[in-house]
């Protein structure tokens, strides 16, 4: 009995060896001293994703795009392939199947000693010797016809086969996998990571974050943050966003979780056909520095409006903001040098606009801030720009109305003071019982410093609705702010502490509204003819059109910081 269940165990541990041997990871041979790492499991099916995504095979039909297939290196790359092809047997996808049937691995120390390793894990070592055979012999012969000093000079390593190509790069094939370095020293800290057992997989951090990666990650990487600290160059490059108020505003939030956070994790992942990068760090809100009363929700009943959807729109973004939280917190946050200087410049202001504080504006100033980017079709100047730019919008929720009416002061005593200048000429006007106050710059005054007519892009304008005070580069989307904000009906908040969607709908309208200079440009450099220009420029458009929309959002837990970025391509 006893000797037929053991034949039994045998046959059965013989057919699964064969999968055992493909599940062994690349990652065995990264060393510990990694900072870097890049994984990416299934390169056949990340490949596959790419080629067969409608957008990827609409993109060949662009000029630029089928120009390069006609290039000298393309088709040497396809001659190539295709030689690799016939030597094997296989096809492209078959052979990239089998060479990285165990994954592949990208890894590297980003501080001195600086060095960085490649690993390959084939689905068994035979097709892969059998596969480099071949490339190494095209390898000698290219460098044979070059006449290049660099040779290909093969020997033994602990038992392995290792090779040198030239002055640095080596590589090793081992356990079915093959193993490149930047040089020698970093090729044997690989194979040894495999021998002693004491690679990046040892590493605690590493450890972690591996174990929260999603199984179904078209890509991976991790940061190790804890040993890039130590280099005395990130850590100052972290410590001058401290120093720089502007730097501190715009990236506060990012060093301080830099400064914290032991590692940083990012993964591509697939959602039927949307796309999602999202990037972690397993610190949040708790123990941050006090920038976080400026940029955070001040209690889980707060968050980050939503975002306004104008016509035309190139980007929409909402987040949070809190200038009155800087100012009270200024010495905490900025420093003693930089909030006495904030002190200095409250004072000079206030003199200058007639006794209004800056400390009450800001603090009048609401925590929920929108920023919009938009195309826009009125043209209210016969001089035309010779470079057009979008408009854009900065819509504030007040927290007291005494904002609206200093802001108003401060506009106006600004515009009186740039009239000797640009001559600009005042316009009041109301919309939906909207008071709109608008700016246009003279067109028979003539500017230094503005040989492109930049200024006939916009037309300044401010308009308050209900608790929301906007602050619009034109008359045109103010009008559209205020169609959208007196729509608005109350919703629910997003805990995201900024969010912010792209669309790709709005740069086809900009191309739109310039077509004309589109198609002199496509004739100019591609030779087309008019006719031909119009159809690319219809394609080009056409392919704009269906890259729908980038959603980025940030989000502070209390032990956990997420960015995630959602591709969300047009669906027909």
């Amino acid at each position: 009995m006893f000797s037929r269940w053991l034949c039994i165990a045998a046959v059965f541990l013989i057919w699964i060896a064969p999968a055992w041997a493909q599940t062994k990871a690349p990652l065995r041979f990264v060393p510990s001293q990694a900072e870097w790492v890049v994984k990416v499991d299934r390169p056949r099916t990340l490949v596959d994703t790419i080629e067969k995504h409608a957008l990827f095979q609409q993109a060949q039909k662009l000029a630029g795009i089928r120009e390069y297939y006609d290039t000298t290196s393309f088709q040497q790359a396809y001659q190539l392939l295709a030689y690799f092809e016939k030597q094997l047997g296989q096809d492209r996808y078959e052979i990239l199947e089998d060479l990285t049937a165990g994954g592949v691995i990208i890894a590297a120390r980003l501080t001195p000693p600086k060095g960085a390793v490649f690993v390959m894990q084939a689905k068994d070592d035979v097709k892969l010797r059998k596969f480099l055979d071949v490339a190494f012999d095209v390898l000698q012969k290219e460098l044979n016809r070059q006449e290049s000093k660099d040779k290909l000079v093969r020997s033994k390593y602990e038992g392995y086969d290792v090779g040198k190509i030239g002055s640095n790069l080596t590589f090793a094939i081992a356990d079915g996998a093959l193993i490149v370095g930047s040089d020698e020293k970093v090729l044997k800290a690989a194979l040894e990571a495999q021998l002693k057992k004491n690679g990046i997989l040892q590493n605690a951090n590493f450890s972690k974050a591996r174990k929260q990666a999603s199984p179904n990650a078209l890509a991976w990487t991790w940061l190790h943050l804890a040993e890039l600290r130590k280099n005395e160059d990130f850590q100052n490059g972290l410590n001058a966003a401290a120093l720089d108020p502007f730097q501190m505003v715009l990236f506060g939030g990012l060093s301080d979780l830099l400064k914290r956070a032991p590692y940083l994790t990012a993964a591509l992942t697939r959602d039927g056909d949307d796309y999602r990068l999202g990037a972690y760090m397993p610190v949040g809100s708790d123990g941050m520095a006090p920038i976080k009363h400026m940029i955070l929700p001040t209690d889980a009943k707060s968050g980050t409006l939503p975002l306004l959807q104008v016509p035309r729109a190139i980007s929409s973004s909402s987040f949070v903001l809190d200038l009155g939280q800087l100012w009270n917190n200024r010495l905490e946050i900025l420093g003693e040098k930089n909030a006495q200087g904030l002190d200095e410049g409250e004072k000079n202001i206030a003199k200058i606009l007639g006794g209004i504080k800056l400390s009450k504006v800001l603090n009048a100033m609401g925590s929920n801030q929108r920023l919009v980017f938009a195309q826009q079709k009125e043209r209210p100047y016969k001089i035309k720009a010779a470079a057009p730019f979008p408009a854009f919008a900065l819509v504030t929720e007040m927290r007291d109305p005494s904002f609206a009416k200093d802001m108003n002061s401060i506009f106006r005593s600004g515009a009186l003071v740039a009239t000797f200048s640009f001559g600009l000429q005042l316009k009041e006007t109301t919309y939906k019982n909207c008071d709109l106050v608008s700016y246009y710059f003279s067109e028979t005054k003539k500017v230094e410093g503005d040989p492109g007519n930049s200024r006939f892009n916009f037309s300044p304008t401010y308009v308050t609705v209900g608790n929301q005070f906007v602050m619009s580069a034109t008359a045109e989307l103010a009008r559209d702010l205020v169609d959208v904000l007196q729509a608005e009906q109350a919703q629910k908040l997003s805990k995201a502490s900024m969010q912010t969607r792209l669309y790709s709908s709005g740069l086809a309208e900009i191309i739109r509204s310039n077509e004309d200079a589109t198609l002199t440009q496509l004739i100019l450099a591609q030779a087309l003819p008019p006719k031909a220009a119009k159809e690319e420029l219809r394609t080009l458009l056409n392919f704009i059109e269906q890259l729908g929309s980038l959603r980025i959002e940030t989000n502070y837990g209390a032990n956990e910081f997420r960015f995630d970025v959602l591709w969300q391509a047009k669906k027909k």
